[in-house]
């Protein structure tokens, strides 16, 4: 059994944390580092959790933001981001969407405002979509030179020792629920990354077919919701619209060529 058949059947062990919601964002610089701040707060904070229609929403949401962003950011936000830049508009863009996917507390204590340092979050992301390609090369045997470690031929050994180190490190607390019969537990996380950070990790131990995919016209991740899945919710739309356009292309001809009979 799959550890999602196990959360399945266990309907408070999903994966849970407490979120700040705002109707917008704004990059402001306080003691030389530049943050994301919530503006326009939308209500308190509230706990988001990984519902069982899409345990991976969260996970392929920013790794669809990751390759979204500008490249070689790794080690550079500093220098290469700036307060009005076009990598903060789509980051600010999912936030307002999901929530903000981490928080500083510096930033709360000394400037009482909610937001999070963007250096930071970049570094967290760019682990979390490395776990990615390591775990396409590990489960998937990708060999796509675009892949990272496939480019730099890291071997398989030490692909595994990446990815057990990475997961390693997660942060997840278990709750015990007593209300519940038989009693349970809920798995906790600081925030949305982490969730992230969780749900790749059970895409590892999973054993009844992944959750995530990868698209095979543009090689994009996007989330599963049947096994023979094999393109992303764009290129799936491109495919039927390109069939409609061609049995339309063929109706047209049949009536023509009826016409001139």
């Amino acid at each position: 059994m799959g550890p999602y058949a196990f959360l399945d059947n266990h309907a408070t062990q999903e994966f849970s944390c407490l979120t700040a919601w705002f109707g917008r964002y704004a990059a402001e610089t306080y003691d030389g580092i530049l943050y994301l701040v919530g503006k326009e707060r939308k209500e308190d904070k509230k706990v988001v959790s990984s519902e069982k229609i899409g345990l991976t929403n969260i996970l392929n949401t920013l790794l669809r933001l990751y390759e979204r962003l500008s490249d070689d950011l790794y080690g550079h936000v500093v220098e290469r981001i700036t307060e009005k830049d076009k990598d903060i508009e789509l980051i600010a863009e999912w936030c307002v969407h999901y929530g903000m996917p981490m928080e500083s507390d510096e930033l709360w204590e000394k400037h009482s405002k909610i937001g999070f340092r963007l250096d930071t979050f970049y570094n967290r992301l760019h682990k979390l979509y490395n776990c990615y390609l390591l775990w396409r090369v590990l489960y998937l045997g990708d060999i796509s030179e675009k892949n990272f470690y496939v480019s730099n031929k890291i071997t398989i050994a030490q692909c595994r020792m990446h990815l057990k180190t990475n997961m390693a490190l997660l942060n997840i607390r278990m709750i015990p629920v007593f209300d519940a019969d038989p009693p349970t537990y809920q798995l906790v996380c600081p925030d949305l990354l982490e969730i992230a950070m969780a749900q790749m990790f059970f895409e590892c131990m999973n054993t009844d077919g992944y959750n995530i995919g990868v698209c095979a016209v543009c090689g994009a991740p996007f989330p599963k919701t049947r096994k023979n899945n094999t393109l992303c919710e764009e290129c799936q739309r491109t495919k039927y619209q390109r069939t409609r356009d061609k049995q339309r292309m063929v109706a047209n001809i049949k009536k023509k060529s009826e016409r001139t009979d």
